[in-house]
């Protein structure tokens, strides 16, 4: 999405991936990191060039530099908000938090326009946000290898990580390929002999293996499905709307009970059966999603008469 000069992306950055993401689909913007170390007089600073140089302002994420930030952008500024957190994790009290702030921010003025790529919390709040459909392109080819890749990090409590590690150690393959491990993921290997080889770029992670696993108890991102699907790596799901306009597809790739072990397993053996089925299905899908994911941009990008 191809967007006007006067527009400026915001992004912590604790979220150097995400960086390209959003330099890929807000094409021709201006992007600026904010670092950890922001303070009160960076912000002053960076709002002075705000309200002399650009028409709007695109937020992403919870951040409390953000917060800060906000209250000396000028009305004449369209400040719009990315929420990149679904429901699931809500049930922490810090995100629970972020959110009632960044809708009260709205309530108050100071952000006009609220955006989430989340269909989840999107479905049950479409009276204050737009859904956002993100597209993402890799053009690195790599050669797979004999492993499976997990694309959630352990740690998160919606991952469903060791359920998806318990499936691979079921697996023929007995290989994974994860974000970060712990004491206990290397245990896990140990006592299961399961390979665990750690990547923490997740744009290399994808493209390793002969199939890649995504199977979350809630709504997950698109984006690292496209990665490994443009990769012709078959993407297991767990809890998505994402296939739904594609039956033959969900039924390959999205799991009906995310933390059945067993079906995990057979849909990583039906998925390396039937990989030329599903990328053939999923060659059709990837054409609507493109035009998708345009439209939902240029209807959010143009808020605000811009």
């Amino acid at each position: 999405m191809t967007v006007s000069k006067k527009t400026l992306v915001l992004i912590n950055e604790m979220h150097p991936f995400m960086e390209k993401v959003l330099k890929y689909n807000f094409k021709n913007a201006d992007l600026k990191v904010i670092p950890y170390s922001y303070t009160p007089f960076d912000r002053e600073d960076l709002a002075k060039i705000i309200n002399e140089k650009y028409k709007q302002v695109i937020f992403y994420g919870y951040e409390n530099q953000f917060y800060l930030l906000l209250p000396l952008i000028s009305k004449k500024v369209v400040k719009k908000y990315i929420i990149d957190v679904g429901i699931a994790p809500l049930a922490l009290t810090s995100y629970l938090n972020s959110l009632l702030q960044i809708i009260e921010y709205k309530d108050r003025g100071l952000i006009d326009y609220l955006g989430t790529t989340r269909y989840d919390l999107y479905s049950v709040m479409k009276n204050q946000m737009s859904f956002i459909i993100f597209d993402y392109k890799n053009n690195k080819k790599r050669k797979s290898e004999n492993s499976i890749g997990i694309l959630n990090e352990y740690y998160l409590n919606e991952a469903n990580f060791y359920n998806q590690l318990s499936a691979v150690a079921m697996s023929k393959i007995k290989c994974a390929r994860v974000l970060d491990q712990n004491i206990i993921t290397k245990e896990f290997g140990k006592d299961f002999e399961v390979k665990i080889i750690e990547d923490k770029n997740l744009e290399e992670l994808v493209c390793k293996n002969k199939v890649n696993l995504d199977c979350r108890f809630c709504d997950i991102s698109p984006i690292p499905f496209i990665l490994s699907m443009d990769e012709e790596i078959p993407c297991v799901l767990g809890n998505t709307n994402l296939l739904d306009n594609n039956k033959q597809l969900k039924e390959l790739l999205v799991l009906e009970s995310d933390d059945n072990i067993n079906e995990i397993n057979e849909k990583i053996e039906s998925s390396l059966k039937n990989k030329d089925k599903i990328i053939k299905l999923y060659s059709s899908w990837r054409k609507d999603y493109i035009k998708e994911s345009k439209k939902s941009l240029e209807k959010w990008v143009k808020l605000g008469g811009l």
